[in-house]
């Protein structure tokens, strides 16, 4: 038989195991049977075998599966499923996601003067042990800054302190205009009423933002009155339009008033002169790291690629064009913002670090949406991913990405806050968003397909150049193929090159197919085999064509058939049933 080896290993053993078989069909000698003839003189040794038509049976072949014709190993992003035995493209990494930082919020401290109010007017005589009970009814202007607030803090309802701080109220009292002296000064349902968005602890005894103060005594022998109320915040509103807006410099002015109304009672006079009353309320600094509003804070996450590497070489052939039923990206992250979160999505292939034309896929307005808590999203080309807890999103130009197969995949993603209602978030923290992506490819293709392979049978020479004895000028190779796989195969005769033990084209070998010849038909469900004769002619006016073959380079291709929809198998299966050598007009041994 004839053997053809080959000088370097190749994951796709089609081509070795068709033409090995094919070239493999038996050689005869013929040997003298009287040594008293001079064969070479008196004998013309031509013989011509098998007259008008000689068919040389080859035999056949073993059952070739798709895991013997695709071989994978161990890392290959090419894998069978384990179960279904599917053939997966597949590729999974982390997405560098940067953590997201709203910074803290300072107000300033506050001091608000109300209008001091006389209580006690004793210019004339003087008296002793005199009462005098006294109508108040004051305010004064409260108004606190905060500058240099984040951007992402489009409004306010609501600011909040980890520990709160002091609002001191103090009651001073005054005394001009003589030698005046008192005993005490008591409250009478005195009220003081502090702005409605200052929020208080609960347990400092203050209703609807008022603090009545009665039967407390205020001062004695001209003591002045404190109280220290503790403030957890500001709060302005509960809906959006309700709260307030930083300006364009990113700085909010808080304004509003103090006001003091009801009766104190003096007590203890004498002498002469006049008493005020004199309130203050002093709000200390506010570092501020809750909110409460419209917070739209910016997320940038790194521009992540896809590298497919290690691939059949038939996948990567320039003239390949895939057209995948359903390819997947699974999309994982984890939101910990009480808000759901948009991806703006851009997947753009390469090939030698430049993007491949027209093949960029646009995911945006709203299509991927992250809830708060952990997602699953996956895109595909038909919006049905079957993985489990997946939220699916259509992306019908998917296939893009793949059609061309590319070195990389470029995935640039925008995450974007556009929630315009009110949600609470710390400011300070960093909000760590882990994320991964999961590229699952199944390999079941639609009308769109056009795979090719390339592959060569070599060092044939050492074989065929003994065929110098035998005279033709042409030869049909037919061969009969069982096919279990679902990709129709095409070998046409312009793809097929006949080269010598220099590696140059054997030109004057013509080399021809006719249409109907040139098939291998699909099974079309992956499972019954369909059977198909493909025939190639092989024709020369050099008698001796045979003997300076060494190398059959040929490129096979995958053209669109009936089965689409139908996924490649390692367990899938294609078989040479028979190998015939066509020869018409018989075959001239030269024995002289």
């Amino acid at each position: 038989k004839l053997n053809a080896s080959f000088r370097k290993p190749r994951k796709f053993g089609f081509a070795d195991y068709i033409w090995g078989v094919l070239l493999s069909f038996p050689l005869w000698t013929v040997s003298c049977v009287d040594n008293k003839y001079d064969l070479d003189k008196d004998i013309d040794m031509t013989v011509n075998v098998g007259g008008e038509y000689l068919t040389i049976p080859a035999g056949s072949s073993d059952t070739a599966y798709l895991s013997k014709i695709i071989e994978v190993e161990e890392g290959d992003i090419l894998q069978p499923d384990a179960t279904t035995r599917v053939y997966h493209l597949t590729k999974k990494d982390d997405i560098n996601v940067e953590p997201t930082t709203v910074k803290e919020v300072t107000v300033g401290a506050t001091t608000t003067d109300l209008e001091a109010i006389e209580i006690v007017n004793n210019t004339g005589v003087s008296f002793s042990d005199a009462e005098v009970s006294a109508d108040i009814t004051t305010s004064g202007d409260f108004e606190a800054t905060a500058n240099d607030i984040d951007e992402a803090l489009k409004e306010l309802g609501s600011l909040r302190v980890k520990t709160p701080v002091d609002l001191n109220l103090t009651i001073d009292f005054n005394i001009s205009g003589g030698d005046l002296t008192f005993n005490q000064v008591k409250a009478n349902k005195l009220k003081i009423v502090f702005p409605d968005y200052i929020v208080f602890k609960d347990d400092e005894g203050i209703q609807d933002n008022e603090l009545i103060l009665d039967e407390e005594v205020l001062s004695v022998n001209g003591s002045s009155y404190t109280r220290t109320l503790k403030v957890e915040g500001y709060k302005f509103g509960d809906a959006v339009d309700s709260g307030r807006k930083p300006n364009a410099e990113g700085s909010l002015t808080i304004e509003g008033n103090i006001s003091m109304e009801g009766d104190v009672v003096t007590s203890g006079i004498s002498g002469t002169g006049a008493l005020a009353l004199v309130p203050k309320a002093v709000l200390e600094e506010m570092n501020i790291n809750s909110v409460t509003g419209v917070i739209q804070p910016k997320i940038e996450a790194e521009t992540t690629k896809i590298e497919l590497n290690d691939l059949p070489d038939f996948l990567k052939d320039e003239d390949t064009r895939l057209d995948i039923t359903n390819p997947v990206i699974l999309l994982k992250a984890n939101n910990p913002l009480n808000t759901p979160v948009e991806i703006d999505a851009i997947l753009t292939p390469l090939r030698d670090n430049t993007a491949i034309a027209g093949n960029s896929v646009k995911i945006g307005a709203g299509d991927i949406v992250l809830t708060p808590g952990d997602n699953m999203i996956a895109l595909s080309r038909k919006g049905d991913s079957s993985i489990d807890g997946a939220t699916n999103v259509k992306v019908e130009d998917m296939n893009n990405l793949l059609k061309i197969i590319p070195d990389d995949i470029d995935v640039m993603l925008t995450p974007v806050v556009r929630n315009k209602e009110y949600y609470t978030a710390e400011l300070g923290k960093a909000y760590e968003m882990p994320a991964s992506y999961e590229v699952d490819v199944p390999l079941s293709f639609e009308q769109g397909l056009n795979i090719v392979y390339n592959d060569s049978v070599q060092d044939l020479n050492k074989d065929l150049n003994d065929l110098d004895k035998i005279r033709l000028k042409n030869a049909k190779i037919m061969l009969s193929v069982d096919n279990a796989i679902p990709l129709k195969l095409q070998l046409k005769a312009e793809n097929v090159q006949i080269k010598d033990v220099y590696g140059n084209e054997l030109t004057a070998v013509k080399k021809t197919m006719e249409e109907d010849k040139q098939y291998v038909t699909e099974s079309t469900d992956g499972e019954k085999p369909a059977t198909s004769e493909l025939v190639l002619s092989l024709t020369s006016d050099d008698t001796a064509f045979l003997s300076k073959i060494d190398r059959i380079c040929f490129k096979i291709t995958a053209v669109p058939g009936s089965a689409t929809d139908v996924p490649l198998k390692d367990t899938q299966w294609l078989k040479v049933t028979s190998v015939k050598l066509s020869v018409p007009g018989g075959v001239n041994v030269d024995l002289n």
